[in-house]
């Protein structure tokens, strides 16, 4: 069961029950509350209120079209503005209701603008420079704006960028016109000086508003074992089951709950009825299995309000069979939670013939020999990419490499690599870490909104760590990691950041040490200089070898203004305004990997359980299992487990088709009669 139910070893916080025993049939209750919900529900489009009492729509919405190729450019991509020159933006804006509008415009260097919004002038103060000053934001008239297809027009002086058609991997609107003649005609392909760049303007709005919808997906549950022990009673039936939701007094708008269940812990078409609502009272008469699993959905017709959702009660009714787990005794138990996200990230595989390629070529077994954990094998893959090439002397000022670690590291003429600065030394890295089948992701970093330390940016990766149990950050640029002083166990990016912000604030945080893997020409000092870590912008996929797009355009080579990034945001330090995909739930940016997660039924044999097995594996190619003194082996999702009298023990992990077993768990049980 999902460590947020357990009660026992473990507090349950906010979670309340309460049984009723009536002959065969036991009710039982389940209380969420909202702070419950949000922390292990995944949820998307969903956010917690300030004071932590309600779950609702996430607010804020960015509109715009010119994310697939913003960004560097190696050809001509500005808009000079002048006297007799004017530019168009259409935006297509379903419901601009909004408390706030914010017209922003990117581009560099000082803008003085005058801005029409569907023919209607507006005035406008002095803009706001965002996005470390390349950009401006002005504040406009929601009510000038109109659902649908809304015409923003600028003039005056200063510079415009343009995301080049020929630089998109999507095909672009065609929303973005120039006019020579003050805004006589207009031309929809002809932007730029000499009126021949097709693309569009860096032109976005932001709407101070909440989304239309969203949704709450909750963890599968045991009918008859809500209070998540490690051991349940058997059922002869699930029975009825009725939930409820409570909703905040100020809650405007709509909320819905339907249901699934099923004769396996794992839904899938085989085992588990399709989606389905409940009946008027709130209830399921027969649920289809023991296993059952709810999604609550938040919408609203009016972007003005939400939906806030207080609490969710479960109770069940399950008809009980005579319980012969009470004879079994539970010695140790350890079971993973898997965290989840609501991002639906792409992982390279495993079996792509480029990164088999790599360790062949680069002799990467030798590089590694020797090491005995995970972290020796992944710190020596970092010490190797500093050393493919000296920092500045690369071929970026000709063409941006593709995400390709032996494109980057193929010689040249000159007898040099490709090369590049920290994008391309922590690609070569990640795919390094890829090729013994570890997983990684790219992060990208910067002071954001919060302004330092001042030092502009950096494109760093994560590797999961099954030694931790973690994400963890190791720098394949320079070679160093930040790890906990009192425990030594390596920090993830977003760990770093907690901890660099209640520094810079005046506040006692965990020391932290960097450890650094060989000397480079970059030394990292502290938290307090450098680097800033406010804004974490996650790309959402690293199989960059098995698909080319989407991707950030030349990521690094100018500010982060792809669209695509998901961003980390909170109260402390919130994103820039310019993303529209951002993260607030901690398990939707730090969820977990490569663990086995078990849920044990108890058949009508006494002794004998059916073992469940969940996990979240990349590249997951089977389950393995140990029971008792035997061997490790493959076993499959769903397993019968005999036990005998005396103690019984059983292990499980998952493996990766790299050969690399995964994090297990365990439960150690005393039969005490037959």
């Amino acid at each position: 069961m999902p460590l947020w139910l357990r009660i026992g070893r473990q507090s349950l916080g906010a979670a309340v029950f309460a049984a009723f025993v009536f002959g065969s049939a036991q009710a039982t209750t389940l209380r969420l509350n909202a702070r419950k919900i949000y922390q292990r529900a995944v949820s998307s489009n969903i956010t917690l209120s300030q004071d932590g009492s309600a779950v609702q729509l996430m607010s804020g919405e960015v509109f715009q079209d010119d994310g697939p190729a913003s960004g560097f450019s190696y050809k001509p991509n500005e808009e000079m503005l002048s006297p007799g020159i004017k530019i168009r933006k259409q935006l297509l804006i379903p419901d601009p209701r909004a408390s706030k509008a914010v017209l922003m415009v990117g581009g560099g260097g000082d803008l003085k603008v005058e801005v029409e919004v569907n023919g209607k002038p507006q005035k406008l103060g002095a803009p706001q420079k965002i996005f470390y000053g390349q950009w401006q934001a002005y504040n406009i008239d929601p009510a000038a704006l109109k659902p649908g297809v809304n015409d923003i027009v600028i003039w005056g002086t200063g510079m415009v960028r343009i995301a080049r058609a020929d630089d998109s991997y999507v095909e672009l609107p065609h929303r973005s016109a120039r006019s020579a003649d003050g805004g006589k005609s207009w031309s929809v392909d002809g932007l730029g000086p000499a009126g021949d760049v097709a693309g569009e303007y860096y032109v976005r709005v932001y709407l101070e508003h909440f989304l239309s919808g969203g949704s709450i997906l909750m963890p599968v549950m045991d009918v008859a074992n809500l209070e998540g022990n490690p051991l349940a009673p058997p059922l002869t039936a699930p029975g009825p089951l009725r939930f409820s939701v409570t909703t905040a007094p100020d809650s405007k708008s709509g909320v819905t709950l339907r249901v699934r269940s099923g004769t396996a812990y794992v839904p899938s078409p085989e085992t588990w009825s399709e989606w389905m609502p409940l009946d008027r009272d709130g209830s399921l008469k027969a649920p289809r299995g023991r296993f059952v699993q709810a999604e609550v959905t938040l919408a609203t017709v009016d972007p003005l309000v939400t939906p806030r959702l207080s609490e969710i009660t479960l109770t069940t009714e399950p008809k009980l069979a005579k319980d012969w787990t009470k004879t079994v005794k539970v010695v140790d138990f350890h079971d993973e939670e898997i965290v989840r996200t609501a991002i639906p990230f792409r992982y390279e595989p495993f079996t792509q013939p480029k990164l088999k390629e790599l360790r062949a070529r680069y002799r990467l077994d030798d590089v590694v020999s020797g090491s005995k954990t995970d972290l020796d094998i992944i710190t020596k893959l970092a010490a190797w990419s500093v050393h493919q090439w000296k920092w500045e002397e690369w071929h970026l000022d000709e063409y941006y490499p593709p995400w390709d670690a032996c494109e980057i590291l193929k010689k040249q003429p000159d007898g040099k690599p490709v090369g590049g600065f920290c994008q391309q030394y922590d690609l070569v890295f990640l795919q390094a870490c890829e090729s013994f089948g570890f997983v990684g992701r790219d992060i990208s970093i910067s002071s954001g909104t919060l302004g330092r330390p001042t030092m502009i940016g950096h494109e760093p990766v994560e590797i999961w760590s099954n030694q931790f149990r973690k994400w963890i950050w190791i720098d394949g640029t320079s070679a160093y990691y930040p790890e906990d002083s009192a425990t030594g166990v390596p920090l993830s990016l977003w760990e770093v950041r907690q901890r660099q912000i209640g520094l810079l604030r005046g506040q006692e945080v965990k020391p932290t040490r960097i450890v650094h893997i060989v000397d480079t020409i970059h030394q990292w000092r502290g938290l307090d200089v450098d680097m800033s870590f406010a804004e974490l912008r996650l790309i959402p996929r690293s199989n960059f070898l098995e698909q080319k797009w989407p991707l950030p355009l030349n990521n690094g080579k100018a500010g982060w203004t792809w669209t695509g990034f998901d961003v980390w945001t909170d109260a402390d330090v919130p994103a820039e305004p310019i993303y529209p995909h951002l993260v607030t739930r901690h398990g939707n940016f730090e969820w977990t990997l490569n663990q086995a997660h078990f849920a044990l039924e108890p058949t009508s044999t006494p002794g004998k359980f059916m073992v469940h097995l969940d996990t979240e594996t990349p590249g997951f190619e089977t389950f393995l299992a140990e029971i008792d003194d035997g061997e490790k082996s493959p076993v499959t999702a769903i397993f019968p487990w005999k036990l005998h009298t005396g103690h019984n023990r059983l292990r499980v992990w998952p493996r990766n088709n790299a050969g690399r077993d995964g994090i297990g768990s365990w439960i150690d049980l005393e039969m005490l009669r037959m």
